[in-house]
This record gives structure tokens, sequence and C-alpha cells, in this order.
């Protein structure tokens, strides 16, 4: 089976010119078609030592052909890449709620077993409804877990909620055979692409943003401010039934 990005990359259409790249600290803007973003995602290792192929050059691709950076195993070049694919999608008008990630994850886990991959803000608010909450971070904190933690803890839960990050980093694939295919499982996040195509890898719900005002974001973010803080944004949930 393919994976999800290059099940989504096959799946997109026109092509168009990219207007500008902009990765800021905790976000990546890009403009082509739409404007559309990712988180932007770095490895451990030594500064420096993972460069962008051909930065400074890439608008003079296309947004389809930056758009395979994706599938890098550079997280950088992958966020780019996801942001591309953000840029281009349009995502369909029906089972499309403007709603946040966690309302969503309060109506489907009050009282169940969740587990959360990524370390949200709303995570306190969670514990109250769930019957438990494990975290799965690839930083945990007390009381969390790590990636190992995952092949014991997710089979176990009847929601699972995914950072779209692991798209980036390559893991989503992996958290999905783990779960429990009865489980609800939704991926949310900025970096999340819109799109159907998600719903044939074992996706219930996505939990992702539109740009509204692209001049504002960027404003934001080239001001250090993280997702929590941005406006011109509107967040959007997109169902599979």
């Amino acid at each position: 089976m393919k994976s999800i990005l290059q099940d989504v990359l096959d799946s997109l259409g026109q092509d168009y010119p990219v207007q500008s790249i902009n990765v800021y600290s905790h976000s990546i803007v890009v403009v082509s078609h739409h404007a559309g973003m990712a988180s932007t995602v770095l490895s451990n290792r030594p500064h420096g030592e993972e460069l962008v192929a051909q930065a400074g050059n890439l608008l003079g691709k296309s947004a389809l052909q930056l758009a395979t950076m994706s599938t890098s195993a550079n997280p950088l070049e992958a966020g780019i890449g996801l942001a591309i694919i953000n840029s281009l999608l349009e995502p369909p008008l029906e089972n499309q709620r403007s709603i946040n990630a966690f309302r969503v994850l309060e109506e489907q886990g009050k009282g169940k077993k969740i587990a959360l991959i990524g370390h949200f803000p709303f995570i306190p608010r969670l514990q109250k409804v769930a019957k438990a909450l494990w975290v799965i971070d690839l930083d945990p904190a007390e009381g969390e877990f790590s990636p190992q933690d995952a092949p014991h803890l997710l089979p176990q839960a009847e929601v699972l909620a995914m950072t779209a990050n692991t798209l980036i980093t390559q893991a989503a694939e992996g958290y999905l055979a783990l779960c429990n295919p009865a489980a609800f499982k939704i991926m949310l996040g900025p970096s999340t692409p819109l799109s159907p195509i998600l719903f044939r890898h074992g996706l219930d719900a996505l939990a992702g943003v539109r740009i509204l005002d692209v001049e504002m974001v960027q404003r934001f973010l080239s001001q250090g401010a993280s997702f929590s803080q941005l406006e011109g944004v509107e967040k959007v949930t997109l169902s599979k039934e």
C-alpha cells in the first residue's frame, strides 16, 4: 500500500507556481494556489547538519515539483513539502465543520481510553472527560510515554488522536497499524492535509486549518508566535461520514 503522503501526492491535480515559502520557528507558510502551512520540525542532529537542498532557489520550481519534498527523510524539507501540499488542496465542502480538535475529542472520547500522540495544550481539559488518557511524545514529560510504549498502549485505545507532524517524521503509518480497527482515529494540527485520501488509511476525521489572512499569519509567525497564538486562520474538521 502507498504511504499516506504518496497517495496524497498522486491525487494532486493542476500545478501552480509557488509565490512564497517562509520558514518560521514554529511553522512554515507557503503560498501557491492557496496559502498552506505545516509545523517546523527539526531533527536532534547537530546544528547545520541537515540542510534544505537548493535553499534560496526553490521558487524556481512549481508547486507539484516541490510537494515531493514531503517524503524527504529531512524533517525540515518534509515540512516545506507538506505546507506546499496544503497550499494546493481543495477541501471538500461536505462533511466539513468549523470546529476545533478538542471539541471533536470531547465528543468522541467521553468516558473512553484515549491515546494522544503529541503534546497539546488541551490535555488537562481532555483528562477530565476521558476514562484514561495516554500521551505519547518524542520528549515525554512526567507521566507521559515515549514512542516505545506505543505497541502496548495503542491496541487498548478506543480513541487515537495523532499530530500530523507524524507525517513529517514518517511515523504515522506505524502508529495507525498498531490501533484497534474499531477505534476512532483523528489526525490534528496545522500540518494536517484536509484530503479525503487520508480516510483510506484508517483515519476517521481530520482537524486542520484554513488560512484566511496570510499577511496576518506571516506577521504573527515572524514575531515568534506559536500556533496557539495565531490569528488569521480558521480551524476546520473534515469527517469521514
